[in-house]
């Protein structure tokens, strides 16, 4: 980027990942370029805290704010305590995961999209551990609602096709973008703001900011743009609590922002593929993964949880 390019801020949020975030923070140093910002919001216990602010004062390659969070973790709550104090200069807001290491070029092929006026949210290419997403029985798959062929869509049941995951050979238009890599304009966020309600991990906060900021504006894929999320460990639950609250979430999301009269059905329909393939699966994980969906739908009838109520 040239120094007449507007000024960006990174923006990483975490709690109890110092080991994480260190690597994280080198990797961004390593891309630190003219006009960059570096915002930690850090919601850690004491030991963390103090640790992820000493790594932060030997941070050089860029002017970085260390901020304790002051309320009961939430990521959302987070995001927003950032945007909150953006310094005024900032034109594009970038937020990573505190587990990544970025590939080079990463900033400078995000922030190019905002020449484009019509661009108002660009996302970068998400490399994970883990086998390769399964393309058996797609047919069956896009029948339940579960998939479709283009990738990065929002489906009338909720569900998501990937993109950012994907080994995309151009740019692709997209109706949503991950949290884990994704900027943002700065002016479009003075009026889509994450959603506060969302505590802790808050998943699905990434998708019901993206979606609704994708209606006024342009979302990318820029494949060019590569980092390397290495799914920390720590601060993860188990995977049935992560099977229910996914079903939860994506009610919640398709009950905020999906317009369709057919959504409700759409949802019920995809909810039982997924109980069809847990139940068919011969992952050894698939009975957990069973057992937290069929929570998920006992919750979602009785409407017990805080984001339905």
């Amino acid at each position: 980027m040239s120094s007449s390019a507007p000024a960006y801020a990174v923006v990483v949020c975490t709690r109890n990942r110092p080991d994480d975030l260190s690597r994280t923070l080198a990797s961004i140093a390593a891309e630190a370029g003219p006009g960059m910002h570096v915002m930690v919001v850090d919601a850690s216990d004491l030991a963390a805290r103090t640790q992820n602010a000493a790594e932060g004062a030997s941070f050089t390659a860029a002017p970085l704010r260390h901020l304790p969070f002051p309320g009961a973790p939430s990521l959302a709550r987070q995001r927003n305590f950032a945007l909150d104090h953006l310094p005024p200069s900032i034109a594009i807001v970038h937020f990573l995961d505190d587990d990544v290491t970025l590939a080079p070029g990463y900033f400078d092929a995000l922030n190019a999209w905002f020449t484009h006026p019509s661009v108002g949210g660009a996302g970068g290419r998400v490399i994970e551990p883990g086998p390769p997403r399964p393309r058996r029985l797609m047919a069956l798959r896009r029948l339940l609602l579960l998939d479709h062929p283009a990738p990065g869509r929002v489906l009338p049941s909720g569900v998501t096709t990937p993109a950012q995951t994907l080994p995309l050979p151009t740019p692709r238009p997209v109706q949503w973008l991950s949290g884990c890599s994704c900027a943002y304009r700065r002016s479009l966020l003075t009026r889509h703001r994450f959603d506060d309600r969302l505590e802790g991990y808050a998943l699905d906060e990434d998708l019901d900011l993206s979606f609704r900021l994708g209606r006024e504006a342009r979302l990318v894929v820029e494949p060019r743009a590569m980092l390397f999320h290495h799914v920390s460990p720590v601060g993860r639950d188990a995977l049935e609590g992560r099977a229910h609250d996914a079903l939860v979430h994506r009610y919640w999301f398709l009950e905020k922002n999906l317009r369709s009269p057919l959504r409700k059905p759409a949802f019920w329909w995809s909810v039982t593929g997924k109980l069809l393939v847990a139940a068919l699966s011969s992952r050894p994980d698939a009975r957990e993964a069973l057992r937290g969906r069929l929570r998920a739908v006992r919750t979602l009838l009785r409407r017990d949880h805080y984001l339905l109520s």
